[in-house]
């Protein structure tokens, strides 16, 4: 996988630091049962070779190729999981939120390369789980953290929008039997991106987009709603708000009133430059303006560590900045070329995904050029 150069060095400074750090030798203990086993097979595989008599040398690579899969087979069961680029937060008493480092994944679609981040929540009668990231491997990640901390089924996913950073594990959740949700407008534009998908690997010549997507099959929703939807499961209430035409048209929140929180999607990010490529940017800020005034302590982000008020009011401000600016350039008579040459966000917020940064002035130019009164 390709890490962000922001991602990297805190990499490089958690493996100096000695964090993170796992053993290649799965025994560092010599004197537990299985590192005693190991040395116990070792030194029979030294008898048994120096006992080989020229009659049955000819024997020598099978007995060790079977003795030495004998020898391994405790190290297998004893290896743990390979940790993933992600963190598991607890933000509120049986809230979890899994966030994804800043990672370029080599599969799944390239047009989704960043895992979103996803939550669940642990209730007496179930699990709710909001988003499923960008691949089903991730999902697979998502739902072992769930199982290490409850057995009890998944009963509900909810997509908060249709971008395939949020539901292509969708898959991994029906083997779960649970219910799929999303707003009617997300349910629609993911049927739309299963089409063009399907469009774009029939043009894939050179089988690229073909492996990438290999093992992955995007899944719909079960369930839409259309404005809100409430669920109500082991004493927890949890309320779907449908809030379009901000970042996309099937935009929804995931708001617990209980414990003060709001997951929203691709309407917030946190330390991360924003996908604008269909947004309506000044819609956009009116949504964060309202969500500022609710009761809410936490905010859940597309990307990002959880953040609160203050925090999500930066990530407004930015947005403001960033129309503000392109407009007055527009004003000024300057091409899209010259507003890319001038200014580059990433220069002033340094965030994360700074690929997106010059893609988020064209798309703010671009929107604010068709609004424009004609001469």
């Amino acid at each position: 996988m390709w890490i962000s150069e922001g991602s990297r060095k805190s990499k490089v400074e958690e493996l100096k630091a000695g964090k993170n750090r796992r053993s290649v030798f799965p025994f560092t203990d010599l004197q537990r049962p299985e590192g005693l086993r190991l040395v116990s097979a070792i030194r029979l595989l030294y008898s048994a070779l120096r006992s080989l008599t020229p009659d049955t040398r000819h024997l020598t690579p099978a007995f060790c190729l079977l003795l030495s899969a004998w020898c391994l087979l405790p190290a297998a069961y004893c290896l743990p999981p390979a940790r993933g680029l992600y963190e598991v937060r607890e933000v509120q008493p049986n809230v979890f939120v899994w966030i994804a480092d800043d990672v370029l994944d080599p599969e799944g679609d390239p047009q989704f390369n960043r895992a979103g981040n996803a939550g669940f929540i642990i209730t007496t009668e179930g699990v709710v789980v909001v988003n499923t990231t960008n691949t089903p491997f991730h999902a697979r990640e998502l739902l072992y953290e769930i199982r290490r901390r409850t057995d009890l089924p998944v009963r509900y996913v909810i997509n908060t929008d249709s971008q395939g950073d949020h539901m292509l594990g969708n898959e991994v959740f029906v083997d779960q039997q649970a219910t799929i949700v999303s707003t009617n407008a997300a349910q629609a534009e993911m049927r739309q991106y299963g089409q063009e998908l399907l469009q774009r690997l029939k043009e894939d010549e050179h089988w690229r987009l073909q492996g990438r997507m290999r093992g992955i099959h995007p899944t719909l929703p079960s369930q839409a709603f259309d404005p809100e939807m409430s669920i109500r499961l082991g004493g927890q209430e949890i309320k779907l708000l449908s809030l379009s035409g901000g970042h996309s048209a099937g935009d929804a929140v995931v708001h617990l009133p209980g414990a003060k929180l709001l997951f929203l999607g691709h309407l917030y990010e946190n330390g991360f430059f924003p996908h604008l490529a269909s947004s309506d940017v000044r819609r956009w800020i009116e949504i964060l303006r309202q969500m500022e005034s609710w009761d809410v302590e936490t905010y859940i982000p597309a990307h990002g560590p959880p953040g609160d008020k203050k925090q999500l009011g930066e990530f407004r401000q930015f947005l403001e900045w960033l129309v503000a600016e392109v407009q007055a350039r527009i004003q000024q008579g300057k091409s899209l070329n010259e507003v890319r040459r001038e200014l580059n966000p990433a220069e002033i917020y340094h965030w994360s995904a700074r690929d997106l940064a010059p893609r988020a002035v064209e798309a703010v130019y671009r929107q604010l050029e068709e609004t424009q009164p004609a001469p």
